[in-house]
């Protein structure tokens, strides 16, 4: 990017101090025209950072359109009120005394900087969530002008403005309580690297507001010095505004990653309180002259973030509910053979453990059939490996439909061996099974379908009171397919647990191919 190293904080700063220069110039130059040069330097800087901003929220990504939009609306409110302010001092050169409707703009203009500090992190913005903290900012506003004037807006009462010595110290605690929540978001509670990008700017952007205006309100303005210190009000605005058009418009370096987890959860849960701690607050200060109006706006304060909770528990809720169908979505697919779609050799251990464990409480006996295709290298010799799939996805369809219990379980338990596991069946009942299965293929033979095949198989049955384990039951169906595939294939052997007693597998054990 050409413009990359205006990104880095010290640069916007010596460069907005240029700014200090060319204003303190002309008022050098120009000695009578001190305030208009003044106002107006400050006014064009507060609506070229509002442009600047806009311009950024709409080359800016999605989800931190809206930061750049609140920023602009800050700028917005500072220039309003010094278009406000500039009659007075330019025209009547009159050095505030109380507050003015200037004042309201230029404290209500970090009202947006706090909603947009409150907002959630990229990938979780609500509307709804959002038009609720839009209020509580709106009721933030409205309680400003009430602690400036001491009266609600559009009531007609009469205003008691507050005198321009406390509102001083006012200012200052707003500048310093807005720049420590925009320092925690950036450090602490910000960790995708778009938002972090935008945090930079705004707390840049505040902690040169809190400065300039502090030094402007306690001594330029307050004693008329219009020898180019006025000047300090451009900074901010110059700061933002050449940040926000020259800066990189996505920041691609890494998300952070959180290295004080507690405190850095800590941060993000709070963050929405920061409007409704802001309402609290001011409405601490109203409660001086006028406790309901105070406390008609901390029930509300109240109730809107009793909606606010409401909606997250009611997103976390759906995002769970989500979260569970998804991992059980995932388990089932990890638990299924990719190509035929019955179980795969995972889903057949789990539930093999299973039902042995109902077995064993329940005393019935558990069945096993073990099933290999007699001769399938054959198959993918002379037809290639397509078909020998086909051929496996059409044996597995063929087992489905021989099985008519929901508790019986098909699985490729190889590569072109299927496992048949039968609950609460006698070996009489998975003799009956295999028969079956074994007509069902041999029916294909007869019709002569596509890459028929014949099937050996082996059945061993487990009964739970006897002196036995379950693995002895996947052995001797093995066992028996053993058996089968060495007697001619194209049959089905049922091999009983006790002829295999003291009997253990050995390589030599091997099934002809």
């Amino acid at each position: 990017m050409r413009y990359s190293w205006l990104t880095r904080p010290y640069k916007l700063i010596s460069i907005s101090a240029g700014v200090i220069c060319v204003h303190a110039l002309l008022n050098t130059f120009f000695p009578n025209a001190g305030f208009i040069i003044s106002y107006l330097l400050w006014s064009l800087w507060a609506l070229l950072a509002t442009i600047a901003c806009l311009w950024r929220a709409f080359h800016c990504p999605p989800f931190i359109r809206t930061h750049w939009r609140l920023a602009a609306a800050s700028l917005l409110f500072i220039f309003v009120a010094a278009l406000i302010e500039a009659p007075a001092e330019i025209f009547l050169k009159a050095v505030p005394a109380v507050a003015s409707i200037g004042d309201f703009f230029f404290f209500s203009a970090f009202v947006p900087i706090l909603l947009s500090i409150s907002l959630p992190d990229e990938g979780v913005f609500d509307r709804f969530t959002f038009l609720l903290d839009s209020f509580q900012a709106a009721a933030c506003s409205c309680l400003a002008y009430t602690v400036l004037f001491g009266a609600l807006p559009f009531t007609g009462q009469p205003a008691q403005a507050m005198p321009y010595a406390p509102l001083e110290y006012v200012y200052d605690t707003e500048y310093l309580v807005v720049v420590l929540l925009a320092a925690l978001r950036l450090f602490l509670g910000t960790r995708h690297a778009s938002d972090r990008y935008y945090f930079r700017f705004l707390l840049l952007y505040t902690s040169l507001y809190a400065v300039t205006s502090g030094i402007y309100n306690h001594y330029v303005g307050k004693y008329s010095l219009t020898n180019g210190m006025d000047a300090l009000n451009d900074i901010p605005s110059a700061a933002l505004a050449l940040g926000a058009i020259f800066a990189p418009l996505a920041d691609t370096s890494p998300a952070r990653r959180a290295s004080r987890r507690t405190l850095v959860r800590l941060i993000e849960n709070t963050r929405p309180v920061f409007l409704s701690l802001a309402l609290i607050g001011l409405s601490t200060i109203v409660a001086m002259r006028n406790f309901a109006v105070a406390f008609g706006f901390i029930f509300g304060a109240f109730i809107l973030y009793s909606l606010r909770a409401a909606r997250l528990q009611s997103r976390i809720e759906t995002a769970q509910a989500e979260l569970e169908q998804s991992n059980s979505r995932l388990t089932e697919i990890a638990l299924l053979d990719g190509l035929t779609g019955v179980s795969n050799r995972r889903g057949f251990d789990q539930f093999f453990s299973m039902e042995c464990e109902r077995a064993r409480r329940s005393r019935q006996p558990l069945s096993l059939l073990l099933i290999d295709v007699d001769h399938f290298k054959l198959i993918n010799d002379a037809y290639g490996h397509p078909a020998g799939d086909e051929c496996l996805c059409h044996i597995a369809r063929v087992l489905s439909a021989s099985l008519i219990r929901p508790a019986d379980l098909i699985a490729r338990h190889g590569g072109d061996e299927f496992a048949v596991l039968l609950p609460e069946t006698g070996s009489r009942g998975a003799s009956t099974v295999a028969s079956r299965i074994r007509s069902a293929i041999a029916k294909d033979v007869a019709a002569g379908a596509s890459y028929a095949t014949t099937l050996s198989i082996g059945a061993a049955t487990w009964n739970a009171e006897e002196d036995s384990s379950p693995d002895e039951l996947i052995h001797a169906a093995d066992r028996a397919l053993y058996v089968a595939k060495h007697n001619g294939r194209d049959r089905v052997e049922l091999l009983d647990l006790h002829s295999l007693a003291g009997v253990k597998p050995s390589s030599s054990m091997e099934r002809p191919a």
